[in-house]
């Protein structure tokens, strides 16, 4: 503890210049979190190929990737992390159906959703199986009449990949 002020200030310079010293080995760059926003794409891309290619193997239509649709599952799988919960409610009790609402999405005919958490080192395999191994997460991935959907992937403070799809039927053009 100093006991004048010219200890005070030496003390306040020091801890100053530690920080500052610190500061990239916890901070965050620009180019950073590009880098960990290109990776969530990635895993964003591969499950959602991932799915497509099972429901072509039974012969079902191949999903078509909505924008508006990532934003909202991006959107759930960012708060999930942030708030440490894992529900497809929030917990206001806002539903798949509620945020697609919310997040101006229209015209969809029916909507389901898929959610999953891993820190296992393939999340890709371990949340597409998780999926098909779970009876209700199969029916929305092989439900015939969904067309549209979107993924989103976000990482929560301990490292967990949080992961929603979600699925419409929409009319085809």
């Amino acid at each position: 503890m100093p006991r004048t002020p010219v200890q005070a200030l030496a003390f306040l310079a020091g801890l100053w210049l530690a920080l500052w010293l610190l500061l990239p080995f916890w901070a965050t760059p620009a180019s950073a979190d590009a880098a960990r926003g290109e990776g969530f794409a990635a895993l964003e891309r591969q499950i959602f190929e991932r799915v497509n290619q099972t429901r072509s193997r039974h012969h079902l239509v191949t999903l078509r990737r909505d924008p508006a649709l990532d934003a909202v599952a991006r959107a759930h799988s960012e708060d999930m992390a942030r708030r440490r919960y894992f529900s497809h409610t929030t917990p206001e009790g806002v539903n798949p159906v509620g945020r697609l609402q919310r997040g101006g999405v229209v015209g969809f005919a029916l909507a389901a959703e898929n959610v999953g958490m891993t820190s296992r080192p393939d999340p890709t395999a371990e949340i597409h199986d998780g999926w098909l191994a779970s009876p209700v997460h199969r029916k929305n991935l092989m439900a015939p009449a969904f067309n549209t959907s979107g993924v989103g992937v976000a990482v929560g403070p301990d490292g967990t990949l949080y992961y929603t799809q979600l699925y419409t039927s929409v009319p085809r053009p």
